[in-house]
Formats: structure tokens, sequence, C-alpha cells
């Protein structure tokens, strides 16, 4: 791998910490900020709307009512449900105290019931009674109260007028655990509209969350800004009745020489992940035992509302002994303690014991443990039976509900899931398996998947394929988990239309996708234009069933859409621009992490068949486009940004994949042109073949050329494009990229293809 040794001025934490706070002021200017920062935004009134017969209107005469002794959720939510009215539909209502709320309601009323309503088996469902001049909003419980209220909302936001549909309905909630994300710059408030009943808290590690003295040597590891950030949040969640979900990362390690070791010389475990590694401490050591369990049980203590914590105990990060030992086979470890007991053993100990901690705090509490590549390290088996049948109460286990999934593609090949897909809607085998074996165990499952964000199109801020995201809420909700974690790894959480599947499908009885999606459109784009929409999201779901495969993080022309170089000459020294940071600190050191590293790739190999699937993928999200075409100019002003926020996603899609196909078949006819250049003696055929493949490669760098031209205007407009901003890596600016693309793609053209087709005898200038 080519890299740059830099001479950095800033640490690893320093270069996130200033990343993170010139994205948020620069995402604040941005219009489609609004959208993840109020949750309101995306709603606007159609003046042209009138109710249907069978409808209720709610007018300025009505009032939301509410008794003297409700939760102080529910209070809370009466008044979001006026501001909801007022901001969106134009209709001011005054929320009025009674002694008692009345369950039949009264005249020109939206009346809130906190029990009594819903199904009482089941916590937090509700009953929503609609007639024509009155509403009632009865709950179970004040979570029931709450949905409803996120239900009725949403249903108007949808009719976009203050009607609604007059009947009589019970819902219950299909998952009992939704664990969600704050929205860029958003609130608690903006989870809850969403759909979600437990918000996840900002990452840190456990060391740095610690407020344990049991091993005085890792005080020095606190970040008690961490810790307060958490506290801050999760004491806004109890308000909105939100149960906490924290995840703790697995980053830290020690080196060899750590004064820990010295003081407290056995509780040194493996080495991990290379030979000049670092060291984990061993959780089957007594004091280390005694550590975790007293900072889990402190942490429970921190935190209001805390239900979850979450940890990987798979292969990536550095909890116990099995988790990547250098120098070990899979399923073993070079730490003697651990290696006599076992992976599965030792895995559950350890989850065992911080569940139990959790538990001496919030008796509902789980430790929430994450295989995640356990399978590939240390498991014995794909589905993790041994460890599973381990856990006793107070456990969960989260699964991917797409990973290892194999999906059959067109031209003879198949397409291995690793995971951030939106291919393969899932449940696949292993989280079905896993989910099984839970259930026998008496253990909770919990299913993991992104809320907007997949690897068929990673730089996106959604991938706009609305048919396959109600299909995997769907899937979510008939998996027969217990809950779901639907939270962004790689990006911010911009809370797109995506992200509103969940509330459709999450809940029975069910809406009709089709008319979720025709709805949302019309929404989005208005009456005009909606349906051009409704047909986008298909054409692009279409072309997700030709991506041929999950690419390489943080690279190649995946990642890099139409800022990715061409590469014509594959020994070109390429400008600074094209290299950037992986920051990912779990499998760096230090000076690793801050190395420039080339962005893109130089060569494919058996592209042929790539070529082709990508050459589907560009024809549907073509037509995609064409659906668009003329009828984006019938959008109303109020539907405006949402539209564009929406419609740039699918641009950018087209511009990626029209860039996959162009660097995939410039690297085929290189090579083609390379094998005809080394041959001592050429034919005139293979003369003339060398000239027409040149005109073919001409054409190819041309149109990706202008490829990169168009895209620029995208890159300028909308902020959540730009790769500086990008997590675990960092780059250049987007628009600093693609300038540099088109210059490099021009000389590409002028200079360097007339010179490769001058050895072929050509005196004719190749360009354009």
């Amino acid at each position: 791998m080519e890299t740059t040794r830099s001479t950095p001025s800033e640490t690893l934490a320093q270069v996130h910490t200033r990343l993170a706070r010139e994205a948020d002021a620069v995402y604040r200017l941005s219009p489609f900020s609004a959208l993840s920062r109020d949750y309101f935004s995306r709603f606007s009134r159609d003046l042209e709307r009138r109710p249907e017969l069978g409808e209720l209107e709610i007018r300025d005469d009505w009032s939301i009512i509410i008794g003297a002794d409700a939760h102080p959720t529910s209070r809370l939510m009466a008044g979001h449900l006026a501001e909801f009215l007022q901001q969106c539909v134009g209709v001011e209502l005054p929320v009025i105290t009674v002694p008692a709320a009345n369950p039949e309601g009264v005249p020109h009323s939206i009346t809130l019931v906190e029990s009594g309503g819903g199904d009482p088996a089941i916590p937090e469902s509700f009953t929503l009674l609609l007639q024509t001049d009155r509403a009632i909003i009865h709950g179970c419980d004040p979570g029931g109260v709450r949905d409803g209220i996120v239900r009725i909302v949403n249903l108007m936001g949808l009719r976009q007028a203050p009607y609604l549909e007059c009947r009589e309905q019970v819902y219950r909630p299909r998952l009992a655990v939704r664990i969600g994300a704050l929205p860029w710059l958003g609130a608690c408030r903006d989870l809850v509209f969403l759909g979600y009943n437990t918000v996840l808290l900002p990452g840190a590690t456990l060391f740095e969350l610690s407020t344990s003295d049991v091993i005085p040597e890792l005080a020095a590891r606190r970040h008690p800004d961490a810790l307060a950030r958490m506290r801050r949040i999760a004491e806004e969640a109890v308000q909105y009745g939100l149960k906490t979900y924290c995840w703790v990362s697995t980053v830290t390690k020690f080196a060899k020489d750590d004064p820990i070791f010295n003081n407290h010389p056995g509780i040194r475990g493996a080495l991990t992940w290379k030979e000049d590694g670092d060291y984990i401490l061993c959780t089957e050591h007594p004091l280390v035992q005694q550590w975790l369990t007293d900072s889990v049980e402190r942490l429970f203590r921190d935190i209001p509302g805390l239900w979850g914590l979450g940890i990987i105990i798979g292969g990536e990060g550095f909890y116990h002994c099995f988790m990547r030992p250098y120098g070990a086979t899979p399923g073993h470890t070079t730490c003697p303690r651990c290696e006599a007991l076992g992976p599965e053993s030792v895995v559950s100990r350890m989850c065992n014991a911080m569940a139990q901690a959790a538990r001496r705090v919030n008796p509902d509490a789980h430790l929430v443990a994450w295989p995640y590549s356990a399978e590939h390290v240390w498991a014995v088996d794909g589905a993790l039976a041994g460890v599973i049948e381990n856990l006793a109460a107070g456990t969960a286990i989260l699964t991917e509900i797409e990973k290892e999934a194999l999906v059959e593609k067109p031209y003879g090949f198949s397409k291995l899931i690793w995971d951030y897909s939106i291919d393969a809607i899932g449940p696949c085998s292993r989280a079905r398996d896993q989910i099984s074996l839970c259930q026998g165990a008496g253990i909770p499952a919990l299913l993991k998947s992104e809320p907007e964000l997949a690897f068929e199109a990673s730089r996106l801020a959604n991938v706009p394929c609305m048919d396959r995201w109600l299909a995997r809420a769907e899937a979510l909700a008939a998996s027969g988990a217990m809950g779901a974690a639907v939270v962004p790894a790689f990006r911010n959480f911009f809370a797109t239309v995506a992200a509103e599947a969940g509330l459709w499908m999450w809940w029975e009885p069910c809406r009709n996708a089709e008319w979720v999606l025709a709805a949302l459109a019309d929404r989005v784009a208005g009456p005009d234009t909606g349906p051009a929409l409704r047909q986008a999201w298909h054409w692009v779901s279409e072309a997700i069933a030709y991506s041929p495969e999950i690419p390489a993080y943080y690279h190649g022309p995946h990642y890099l859409g139409p800022a990715h170089p061409m590469c014509a000459d594959r020994d070109a020294l390429l400008p600074q621009v094209f290299y950037g940071q992986y920051l990912f600190r779990a499998e760096m050191t230090e000076a690793e992490g801050l190395e420039l590293r080339p962005t893109f790739w130089r060569d494919v190999a058996n592209a042929e068949p790539l070529i082709r699937c990508y050459r589907q993928m560009h024809a549907l999200l073509q037509r995609a486009l064409g659906e668009l075409g003329q009828a984006a100019q019938s959008v109303p002003a109020r539907c405006r940004i949402p539209f564009e926020a929406e419609v740039g996603q699918i641009r950018w899609f087209y511009h990626t994949v029209r860039t996959e196909v162009n660097f995939y078949e410039s690297c085929t006819l290189r090579d083609r042109i390379t094998a005809l250049l080394v041959k001592r003696e050429r034919t005139p055929e293979e003369t003339q073949m060398g000239l027409a493949l040149c005109e073919r490669w001409r054409e190819t760098l041309l149109d990706e050329w202008q490829n990169a031209r168009e895209a620029l205007p995208l890159a300028q407009a909308d902020v959540r494009l730009d790769f500086y901003y990008g997590g675990d890596h960092t780059f250049p600016h987007l628009e600093d990229m693609l300038q540099a693309k088109i210059k490099l793609v021009r000389a590409e053209i002028d200079q360097f293809l007339p010179s490769v087709a001058g050895r072929f005898g050509s005196r004719q200038r190749l360009t354009t």
C-alpha cells in the first residue's frame, strides 16, 4: 500500500474533534440540515386539499385535553402535538388540563388518556378513536400515549393537512425495543417521532467512562466530558419515556511496558493484532473482573434510564483474550489462563458478570453482546451456540440482519454480503440461527441494521431505494427478535425519508407498503411530481439487485464516485488531494492512523462480469432520473428542500455508478492494450485492434471527464456528500478532489492517451 509519512501537528483524537466541530458548523448552514435537526420541517400543508368523506377535520375551535395527573411524558408530547399542528398544518390548539381525561372524549378535542387503551398485555400499545367531532389517543400507558401522538402526527404529515380517517384501531408495537441514534443536530424529540423508544448514547470506551478506583492506574484514561455528554442526553431521554443504550467501544489496549503491568503483572492478557502490538487486560483475572463489574455498576448509576450496555465480543476490538490475539490460530489465544478455559467460557463469563452488575442497579438492564466477526476469529461455529447456551439472564445478543448472506447475481456469480448492505433484505441464515438459539436459551435477540445507508452507495446521505427500506423494516419486525438497533455505523444520521420506513412497519396493523411509498413520495415532491418520485425509487431499488459486490471500505470508485481518478497511467504520481488518513484507532497505532494513504485504486482484475452488472445499474438509474426529468419542474415551493435532498442522492448514485463502469472499463482496456504493446512484433490486425482499443479508451475517458463535471454542482450544493467529514477516514474536500480529477482526466485524454496510440503508429491526435 502506498503511504506518505506526514508530520502531524495533531493527535488522532484532536483530528476527530476538529472534524466534528467543523462538520457541525458547515452542516448548520446547509438547507438540508433542517430535515435532521427538526423532524417537523419535512411537513407542510397543501392548501388545495379538502377533507374527504369519512375524514375528521381538526380546526381552530378544537383543543388538546389532558388529565391533571398525566405523566410528564404525556404533557411534553401534548405540547409537541400542538407545535406540529401550528407549525405544519396551520391549526392553533390550546392544551387544556382537566381534573381527569374522559376516555369517551369531548367534542372538538383531541383527548389524551394514559390507561385502559391499547392491548393491556403489550406495553406502549394504544388505541386511536377518530370520529367526526373528536379524536382520542388512548394508551395502555404513557408510552402508548406518546406513540399514539407520533402516529397521528405522521398520518397528518402524509395527508399534508389536519385531516384523519375516521376509525377505531388498536396499535401494537411489533418490536419491544427500537434503538435509534439522534439525528445530526437533532434531539430526542426527533428520535421519538421517527418511531424509536430507545436512544443510542454517544460512544466511548469503558476506560473513558469508568469511575471505578479498583485499578488506580486506569484513572488517567477517564474522560469525564464523555460521561457528562451521555448523562445530558439520557436526562432528556427520560423526559420522553425513552430507554437509553450505551455503546462501549473496545479500542483500548496497553503497551508492554505500561505501568499497569509493572504494578499488576498477572493481569496482562494476550498480545493483540500484530507482533509489535499491544496487550489487553485479561478478563479472567480477579482484579480485572472486579474492575469490570464495578465500572458497569457505577455506569448504570451514573446514567439515568440506562437499559442496555453494548459491546463487541467478536473479532473487532480488544475486550477479551480471544479477540485477534497475535500468533494464535482461530479459536485459541496466547493467554494461558484463557486458553485453558476456551473462548465460549471466557466470553460468556465476562458477559454474565457485566450483566449481573448492571442488574444490581436496573433489574431490567441488558448487556448486549455483538459477535460481529467472531466466527472468523474465535467462535467454534458461526451461530455461536456455545456462547449463547452459557449466557444468563440480563444478557442479549445483537446480530446483523444481512451478514453472511449469499445473493445470486446475473452473469453467473454470487455476491457475499459482509455487512452494511441493502441488497440482502434479510434476515440471513446466520441471523435466523442466532435468533432461534437465543429463543431456546431464553435470552433476547436484537437485529442490527442501518437506517438509511448501505455500502452499495456508501457516500450517500441515504440510498434512495425506498421499496427496499420498507422491506427491511418489515423484515426486522417479522424476524422474531425482541428488538432492533437501527443505527448508523459510518456516517452521521441524516434522518432522511429512508429512516421513516420503520414508522409504518413496526406497529400492527401495518399500512400497505405501496400506500406508504405513494404517500411519502407525494409528501416529498407534491401531488404532480410524487408519482414520478415513486417510480424513481422503484428503479433505484431495482438497480440495487444488480450491485455485484460489497466494496472495500474508504477507498475505490465505489466510495469516491465521480471524484475517483481514472489512473489511466498506472505509474503516474497522483496529487496529494487523492490521499487521506485512516483514523480507525482499534486497528492502527497513532502514527499509522496519521499516515496519508491512497483513497484510489489503480487496478481491477477480472472486471468483465462486474462491468456488465454496473452497466445494468447505470441504465436503471438513468430511468430513475428520466422519471423525474420534466416532472421536477412541478415541485411546489414548500417541497423544494425535501425534494432536492432526496433527488440529489439519486443523481450522485447515478454519477457514482457511471464512474464504476468507466473505471472498470478503463482498467480492462489498459490491460488489453498493454498486452499488445509488450509484444515484440505485432500483426497489422493487432495494430488496428490496438488503435481501436485506444479509441474506445478515449471515449471512456471523455465520458468520465464529463461525468465529473456534471457531478461537481451536486458536490457544491450538498455538504452531506463532502468526503472531508468522513467518520473513520478523512479526505480533502470533495469539491477539491473533483476539480483535480477533471484536470487529471483531461491530461490523460490530451497527453497520455495520444502517446499510447503513437506506439501503434498513429500520428493522429486522439482528442476532442
